[in-house]
Parts: structure tokens; C-alpha cells; sequence
């Protein structure tokens, strides 16, 4: 049995080469990192409260209560009058987050369309899978509700007993809930990395099938249900793939950027050395701190575009995968020279 994990890895080396180096542009780089660092999903924030010093007797029937103090409650007054901003702070979090994860929906395309064609049109292309985008969105924000909502349920016994006796001795509790909610977690992570894996081999059907996300999703479906082994193999490899490239590749990030590292913290020790001369302590960390943000972000563009051919190489691993796991997908690749 020919086990098309393998095969694949050969030929996207190729391409991967080609791409990146025949001829090389620093140009088309910068490009290619700004868009998987895009394509590489959204964060979260949360928000922590202030707390109050009124005593136990006092507000006996409120349950809002000071963790680190279990005989004190919040101010309900205070409470009240901040409930405002913590919405709108909360708020603006998610919609940012929602942003994100938009956007990045859209790069899953763009990326594809990229190394497909060996052509990086950024504007282009997210104009033209906008739409496409939209629905991809549409889908992981469902699934992370109900992703969300399992491990809300599974954590709803322990807030409820938190809620209902603020007194009591917690560690029990949270040691034996907070092992429950660890399996939980590694259950929800198992079952979403397989959802994904679909999800993310379902983009380039139903870009070239021109089918909608779901149609797509089905199809992979229906060809996982004849040919399951080859997935079960490919889970398999790209693990392999992507631990043995992250450690190679995560030491080459450090090591590019270290000598920059290094050079920029000689660079603001002197400009400390010399303004420490002139001015004052407070007002020489306020002219430093413009120089702190930019050396920060071209450190941080610096390891992205170390790290980036990694991503490339493994989005031509699954392309190339997909052509011969299904061909009935046909994948508008470039065209590769016998010298390739």
C-alpha cells in the first residue's frame, strides 16, 4: 500500500523551493508571512474586576464574593456603576477577536490560492474569497460556541457549588473538578484537531470545485468513508512533520534573531548611557519606549518569516496529499521543471 503521506513530501519540498527560492524576493516573503501570520486563527482576553471591603453580615444574600477573602462581598453599588465599561471592555474584546477570526478565514484561502499559483496577490485575492471567507468564519464560530458551551456545561457543577456556599473549602473541589475539566479539555482538543484537519482539506475543494464549505466538508467526508486509512496515515505523518520542522525551525528563529536581539539591546544601552546624562530617569524610559515597540515588532517579523517556509511547505504537504487522496479535485498547481 502506497501511503500518500510519504509520497507527498518530495514533491512539496519542490515546490516549496521554487516557491521560496527560484528566484528568491525578499518582497514575496514578507508577503507569504504577513499572510500565515494572519491565517493563524484569533486569541482571547478576559477581564478581572475590582473587589470591595464590605463585611459578610452586611450584604448576607448577595453572591458576588472576594475569592482571596472568603468572608467578603463586591460592592453591588460598585458593581453596578462599572458593569458599563466591563460590557463595553468585554465587548470590544470579542468583536476584535470575531475581526480576527474573519480575517484569518479569509487568509486560509488566500494562502491556498498563493502557493497554488505561485503568485502572491494579497489585494486580489482576499477581494475574490471574501464571500468564501465569510462562510469558513461562520463555520468555526459555530463549532467554538459548541466547544465552548461543552466545557461550560462540564464547569457549571463547580461554579454553581462556588456560588451557593462562597465559605467553603474549595481545594477539594477544585482539584477533583479541575481534573475533570483537563479531560475535558484534551477530549474538545482531540475531537476539534480532526474537525480541522477536514475543515482546512475542504478549502481548496471548494475553491476549485467552486462549492460552498459545507458541500466541500461533505465531499472530504465521503472520501475519508472510502478511503479512511490514508487519513488515519496522514494524522500520523504531519505530526511527525510539523514536531520535527518545529523544533528545527524554532531554532533557527532564535538564532536569526538573536544577533538583532542582541545588537538592539547595545544600541538602547548606549542611548540610555548617553540621555542619563541629560535628563531624568522617567522621561529617558519614555524616549526609549518608541525604540522598544519598533526593535519588538521587527524581532517579532523577523521570527515570523524564519518560521514562514515551515508553513508553506506543510500547506504544499496537504495540497499535494489532497491531489492524490482525492483526484477527482483537480489542483490548478504551477508547473514544475525536470531540473525541480
Amino acid at each position: 500500500m502506497t501511503w500518500f503521506v510519504a509520497d507527498a513530501v518530495g514533491e512539496s519540498f519542490k515546490r516549496t523551493r521554487k516557491c521560496l527560492l527560484e528566484p528568491f524576493n525578499l518582497m514575496k516573503w514578507f508577503k507569504l508571512a504577513i499572510i500565515v501570520a494572519l491565517a493563524g486563527g484569533g486569541g482571547s482576553s478576559g477581564y478581572n474586576g475590582s473587589t470591595s471591603d464590605y463585611q459578610t453580615r452586611e450584604l448576607p444574600q448577595l453572591p458576588f464574593f472576594d475569592p482571596a477573602n472568603g468572608n467578603r462581598f463586591l460592592d453591588p453599588i460598585t458593581s453596578m456603576q462599572d458593569l458599563p465599561i466591563i460590557i463595553a471592555i468585554i465587548g470590544s474584546i470579542i468583536l476584535l477577536v470575531l475581526i480576527f477570526w474573519y480575517i484569518s478565514s479569509v487568509m486560509d484561502f488566500v494562502l491556498v490560492e498563493s502557493v497554488t499559483k505561485n503568485e502572491v496577490r494579497l489585494r486580489e485575492y482576499t477581494r475574490k474569497y471574501m464571500r468564501m471567507g465569510l462562510n469558513l468564519f461562520v463555520m468555526r464560530l459555530v463549532l467554538a460556541i459548541g466547544f465552548f458551551a461543552i466545557f461550560a456545561m462540564a464547569a457549571l457543577p463547580m461554579i454553581l457549588q462556588i456560588i451557593n456556599d462562597p465559605s467553603g473549602n474549595f481545594w477539594p473541589m477544585l482539584i477533583a473538578g479541575g481534573l475533570s475539566l483537563i479531560a475535558i479539555i484534551l477530549m474538545i482538543s482531540i475531537f476539534s484537531s480532526i474537525i480541522y484537519s477536514f475543515i482546512y482539506l475542504c478549502i481548496p475543494i471548494a475553491m476549485y470545485d467552486q462549492v460552498g464549505i459545507i458541500e466541500a466538508l461533505e465531499k472530504v467526508v465521503a472520501t475519508f468513508r472510502q478511503d479512511w486509512k490514508q487519513i488515519i496515515g496522514y494524522w500520523a505523518g504531519r505530526f511527525l512533520l510539523w514536531a520535527g520542522g518545529g523544533v528545527a525551525f524554532g531554532i533557527l528563529a532564535l538564532t536569526i534573531i538573536l544577533i538583532p536581539g542582541l545588537l538592539f539591546l547595545l544600541i538602547d544601552g548606549i542611548i540610555y548611557f548617553i540621555l542619563s546624562e541629560i535628563l531624568q530617569q522617567s522621561i529617558i524610559w519614555l524616549a526609549l519606549a518608541p525604540f522598544a515597540i519598533i526593535e519588538i515588532v521587527l524581532l517579532i517579523m523577523l521570527s515570523i518569516m524564519a518560521i514562514m517556509p515551515l508553513h508553506i511547505f506543510m500547506k504544499y504537504h496537504m495540497l499535494v496529499f489532497l491531489k492524490k487522496w482525492r483526484p477527482l479535485t483537480t489542483i490548478p498547481f504551477f508547473e514544475l521543471t525536470d531540473e525541480n
